[in-house]
């Protein structure tokens, strides 16, 4: 006869179909390295949409967030960090640059999630900028300079990238090849 503790131990475990799915799932998840949420990425449009004070202080915590985002979906495998960076260095433009530090002006930040890749759009409220008055960030001459390369990076990650046409506001999209949720190692510009 069992001990009175294994009887209740027996007992207690009976579940519902719904928790023994769940069980399996979690039980499942290291046996296979993709994402649980791979199987529903190709039905999966998600939406963030964030507005920051223009304060370099949170913007870890929102790199955090996106990168988790992005990783619990599959978008971006463990390591690949090129599309943060771009992600990084828009926002850090649209603060300093755009909204030139000030707390009171607000950064507004749209991730669009789907299973052909991720597409974010950076606005600020400053009065923009041409990409015609920009040095040249390959120039010989500026390479010691310690700022004016966060363009060029966005351009060399990302495969799109447009801005509005007074400046204030970015697009920038990076595309997964079908079926292997890995970035495209070819990419094309649009300036």
């Amino acid at each position: 006869m069992k001990p009175e503790r294994d009887r209740v131990r027996s007992q207690s475990i009976r579940t519902t179909p719904k928790i023994r799915r769940r069980q399996e799932l979690a039980s499942n998840s290291h046996q296979h390295p993709e994402p649980l949420a791979a199987r529903v990425l190709p039905f999966l449009r998600e939406r963030i949409c964030l507005t920051m004070p223009s304060d370099i202080t949170y913007l870890d915590e929102v790199l955090d967030y996106l990168n988790r985002r992005l990783l619990e979906l599959g978008i971006v495998k463990p390591g690949d960090s090129d599309v943060i960076v771009a992600l990084d260095e828009a926002i850090v433009n649209a603060i300093k640059h755009g909204n030139k530090n000030d707390p009171s002006k607000d950064v507004r930040i749209i991730a669009e999630l789907s299973a052909r890749g991720v597409r974010f759009t950076v606005r600020d409220e400053g009065p923009g900028f041409s990409r015609d008055g920009l040095p040249d960030p390959t120039d010989p001459l500026r390479l010691l300079v310690p700022s004016g390369r966060g363009l060029l990076l966005i351009s060399h990650i990302m495969d799109d990238v447009r801005h509005n046409e007074c400046g204030n506001e970015i697009f920038m999209c990076r595309r997964v090849i079908p079926n292997q949720n890995s970035p495209r190692k070819t990419r094309t510009r649009r300036d």
